[in-house]
């Protein structure tokens, strides 16, 4: 029982980064009222669908990555530390999606599996290699995001605004479907991983592969979810993001999709597990100049400063209780 229940809260949480972080892929191409909000939700999960595969093939670093971020046994007690971090991942995303705030469910994800392993085993459980691919791939999701964007803007701006708008808005109809194929690569692979730790604690003996091939069920499952996922979209975070932090015009439209692009494959090809609402967020805000909204940007970064002590706390307090009622 326990385990189907982990299993569920698995789909489930699969289906709520679909409709809470992928809709950070089509925030500009829908506030520049390029594509509306439904089309762009259902072209996204297309692409969504795409990258999660193909990334798959062509690097599986992220997946084995975030299987290996703690060391969980197997049976019952493995099986509850999963379970708590996955609820306390679930339950602090979606009281943000409630205020229209994106958060990371990679770092609620891995903020609740080392809470919920230190429980069972004290800090020894933990992957210090892994937590720093983490601590990198957060700063990389900050500060390179800004630099490429920043770079390729000031290169690239003159000879974009120089284009008809009509040539342009097709332009940001690639980007985002770029970013949407991207955000599928990088945000797919971490619960394929996730998938492959469930099953190492249910079978107990189960080998983790790094060849993508050998775990291609899981691959189809994990697309298949958030494909779902990503078509019901999150039009209130796309609001929030997308009208209410800068101005963008197209060209910064694209712009910023692009840069997200660039950030988010070279993660997945060094193997960090990178947040695409933080590149993509950052993305928007390193274009932003004298308009932008700075209460809800601080609204924003506060979101990602407490998403790990308050999933950590979640996860740490539940699989307490778990242990002790079960």
């Amino acid at each position: 029982m326990l385990s189907i229940l982990t299993f569920i809260a698995i789909m489930v949480l699969i289906f709520v980064n679909g409709f809470t972080d992928a809709p950070n892929a089509i925030t500009t191409v829908v506030s520049t009222h390029v594509l509306t909000f439904k089309k762009a939700a259902r072209l996204s999960a297309f692409f969504n669908l795409m990258g999660i595969i193909i990334m798959c093939l062509i690097s599986f670093k992220v997946a084995n990555g975030i299987s290996q971020v703690v060391i969980l046994q197997s049976g019952k007690v493995g099986l509850i530390a999963l379970l708590s971090s996955i609820l306390s991942c679930i339950l602090f995303s979606g009281i943000a999606s409630v205020f229209g705030i994106p958060t990371s469910e990679t770092h609620g994800l891995i903020a609740g599996l080392t809470g919920s392993s230190i429980v069972i085993g004290n800090f020894k459980n933990v992957n210090l290699q892994e937590w720093l691919n983490v601590i990198g791939g957060l700063i990389w999701s900050v500060i390179g995001s800004f630099t490429i964007v920043k770079t390729t803007y000031y290169l690239l701006k003159n000879k974009l605004y120089q284009i008809n708008s009509r040539k342009i808005q097709g332009y940001q109809k690639i980007s985002a479907y770029g970013l949407s194929f991207m955000h599928g690569a990088q945000d797919g692979q971490k619960f394929i991983g996730l998938v492959i730790l469930f099953l190492f604690i249910v079978k107990g003996d189960y080998q983790i592969s790094s060849n993508p091939i050998e775990n291609i069920w899981i691959i189809i499952f994990v697309s298949i979810i958030m494909f779902f996922g990503v078509s019901v979209g999150g039009r209130k975070i796309v609001e929030n993001v997308g009208n209410n932090t800068v101005e963008l015009d197209n060209v910064k439209g694209i712009m910023s999709d692009l840069g997200t692009v660039i950030s988010l494959f070279l993660a997945s090809i060094l193997g960090y597990p990178v947040s695409t609402t933080h590149v993509k967020t950052m993305s928007i805000i390193s274009l932003a100049e004298e308009h932008s909204n700075k209460e809800n940007i601080s609204k924003i970064f506060k979101a990602w400063i407490w998403t790990f002590p308050v999933c950590f706390a979640f996860s740490y307090i539940m699989t307490k209780i778990l242990i002790m009622i079960l």
